[in-house]
């Protein structure tokens, strides 16, 4: 049974495969969910949404590709591992996808994108350099387990 409980919401207009999406989220969550689960939920959205989002919670005026809300805040608090589950918002910006791809398919560039939102989730940064390597390397990692998980079928 899968720790990990997945809702996409697609607002972006264009067609995406939830399913590995949906399998990514397992993945991460459960290499790296400290709480018994972690609810993982998802907005694709377009750029005019993703500008409101990132002035509304951020102060910024324009657009970016992701943002990621709640972990490290809950993670810090989470003294109880009987917990319920974690909380992982993740709001991503299709049209920002597409423009900052390049050789990449929008598909693979969303599960690199998906991936980075998750590992934010969990408490990993790169503002600080050490921090750099370290959410680089499970980057990699992850998404070298999903191109092989995608390849099995």
């Amino acid at each position: 049974m899968s720790k990990c409980q997945f809702n996409l919401t697609n607002q972006s207009g264009i067609d995406v495969d939830e399913a590995p999406l949906r399998l990514c989220a397992e993945t991460v969550c459960a290499g790296e969910c400290p709480a018994p689960a972690c609810e993982v939920d998802l907005l694709l959205c377009a750029d005019p949404q993703m500008r409101e989002f990132n002035r509304l919670y951020r102060g910024d005026d324009s657009v970016t590709d992701v943002l990621c809300f709640s972990a490290p805040d809950e993670l810090a608090g989470l003294v109880n591992p009987e917990a319920e589950a974690l909380p992982c918002d993740i709001i991503i910006d299709i049209n920002q996808l597409d423009r900052q791809k390049g050789p990449n398919t929008l598909e693979k560039e969303l599960m690199e994108v998906f991936i980075h939102g998750l590992l934010h989730a969990f408490g990993y940064d790169h503002i600080r350099r050490q921090d750099q390597e370290i959410m680089a390397n499970k980057e990699q990692y992850y998404k070298q387990m999903m191109e092989g998980k995608q390849h099995r079928g």
